[in-house]
């Protein structure tokens, strides 16, 4: 508590000291300093320490997409089917893929500058979709999280025939490796998915909820199940039934969709995706404590 002290001067006037403050209040206030530096330290050397990387190295193959609409051949146009799920499929696949998981949060997904992913699908030389980012460049926002997989680290190396290796942890496993499984949030999904087939952002609107993903290696090839049940807003499905359904001259120089339910081609992605941690919500944690210290420091 504060205290005042009332002593006289030599004129014999009474005068009122400076407040004095208790020795216990004393600490309190710089154990309060003390801990909300700590904790801002701990805050900045954690946004430091968190940034989690999706490295493509010169991956490349052929992909195949099927199941993710009705075979209409023809003019009729291919329609949604009613299970929300697709298969993709990489063969002749070289390259390495090293996939750091991050811890569930809310993060800033960026792309390093060099980075690019393409797709050729219709058959004629040259890419038909994809991007290549010249400077380092913020592609998305959102919650990340990946569920149903103990593993931190998994690295996918593609190098031919009896030479394919997964590691998880560290720990070589025995190919084919076919018992694979995850569940990844809608904005993990898109980032991966839609880098790996050099769709970019290409999901309209907020997408939210969780794709399950299966996925069996192979000596040069993966396979992917893709189930969009429980995602919420924009699907990949609804994407590659729009790609089917193209009209010629959709995109430039291109030839119409096969309206046949299925999406072939090639596929090249090299770079690097960052998922750092929103600093938004550190920075107001951060205050939330500085604002806890000066109320302390009042009372």
């Amino acid at each position: 508590m504060w205290r005042q002290f009332a002593v006289r001067s030599r004129g014999g006037q009474p005068q009122q000291s400076e407040p004095k403050v208790h020795y216990k209040e004393i600490q309190l206030m710089k154990k309060s300093a003390l801990l909300v530096a700590v904790a801002l330290g701990t805050l900045s050397a954690g946004a430091n320490a968190a940034v989690y990387s999706t490295t493509f190295e010169g991956l490349n193959g052929n992909f195949l997409i099927n199941n993710f609409g009705t075979d209409m051949p023809g003019a009729t146009p291919t329609l949604p089917d009613a299970d929300r799920t697709f298969n993709v499929s990489l063969t002749n696949v070289n390259g390495k893929v090293t996939i750091e998981v991050p811890v569930a949060g809310i993060y800033d997904i960026y792309a390093k500058a060099g980075s690019s992913s393409v797709i050729d699908f219709d058959g004629v030389v040259g890419p038909d979709l994809g991007v290549a980012y010249a400077a380092n460049t913020k592609i998305g926002t959102g919650p990340l999280a990946v569920t149903g997989v103990s593993t931190s680290l998994l690295e996918f190396n593609f190098n031919g025939t009896n030479a394919t290796t997964l590691k998880l942890d560290g720990v070589s496993q025995a190919i084919p490796y076919t018992t694979g499984s995850l569940t990844v949030t809608g904005a993990a999904a898109t980032s991966l998915f839609g880098t790996l087939l050099g769709l970019g952002g290409f999901l309209g609107g907020a997408v939210s909820g969780t794709v399950d993903i299966l996925y069996q290696v192979y000596q040069d090839r993966i396979d992917f199940a893709i189930d969009e049940t429980n995602l919420v807003g924009g699907s990949f499905e609804n994407a590659l039934l729009v790609l089917d359904n193209m009209p010629a001259g959709t995109i430039p120089g291109k030839g119409a969709g096969d309206r046949n339910g299925i999406i072939d081609g090639t596929f090249a992605t090299n770079g690097v995706l960052y998922a750092v941690p929103e600093p938004a919500s550190m920075a107001l944690l951060g205050l939330g404590m500085a604002g806890l210290a000066a109320v302390r420091r009042r009372k």
